[in-house]
């Protein structure tokens, strides 16, 4: 019974599928997969005619690097959050984030993100990354503390911030003080 069962999902599952041999093709002699009628984005080499320029390595020398996916920073501490609620006319309010993360050796320099990303949700939530750059020569083998602080502008009350470093969560403010 068992084997009834296993040859029947195998024949299913071989039904089921588009097969072909090695070196064959379609019946049109286009490989797989054939181009569909009226297709907006045919295949096309690049560049596809005069006056292109020709194609660059990625990403461009100088540019900065792609997201930071490991968090180099050992433990952090003293995370404190506030919204400046300064009056006067033309100021905005400002998120105030402070804190210390310590590095495993020193050289590595640390610093928040300029960007603030809001959750608009209600109450808000803001997120802050750490950006954490690894030394670019010898440094020392001990474990350093950096103190850091971030000033947003917002334009809506937050409820909670989130500091992130890479895809790590280093501390999760709530509530969020308000300073008059």
């Amino acid at each position: 019974m068992k084997r009834m069962l296993l040859v029947s999902a195998a024949a299913l599952l071989f039904a089921g599928c588009d097969t072909m041999l090695p070196g064959q093709s379609y019946p049109s002699g286009q490989p797989y997969p054939p181009a569909y009628p009226g297709d907006a984005y045919p295949p096309a080499p690049y560049p596809p005619g005069p006056g292109y320029p020709a194609p660059n390595p990625y990403p461009p020398a100088g540019y900065p690097p792609g997201p930071q996916l490991s968090c180099p920073v050992t433990s952090s501490r003293d995370w404190t959050a506030r919204v400046d609620m300064t009056s006067g006319p033309g100021v905005a309010p400002t998120l105030i984030v402070t804190g210390k993360v310590i590095t495993r050796t020193g050289g590595y320099q640390v610093t928040f993100d300029r960007t603030l990303q809001v959750r608009k949700t209600y109450p808000a939530q803001a997120f802050a990354t750490v950006i954490v750059y690894p030394p670019s020569g010898d440094a020392g083998q001990a474990p350093v503390t950096h103190d850091l602080r971030g000033e947003w502008p917002l334009r809506q009350p937050i409820r909670t911030v989130e500091i992130r470093c890479g895809n790590e969560t280093l501390a999760n403010i709530t509530p969020v003080a308000t300073a008059r």
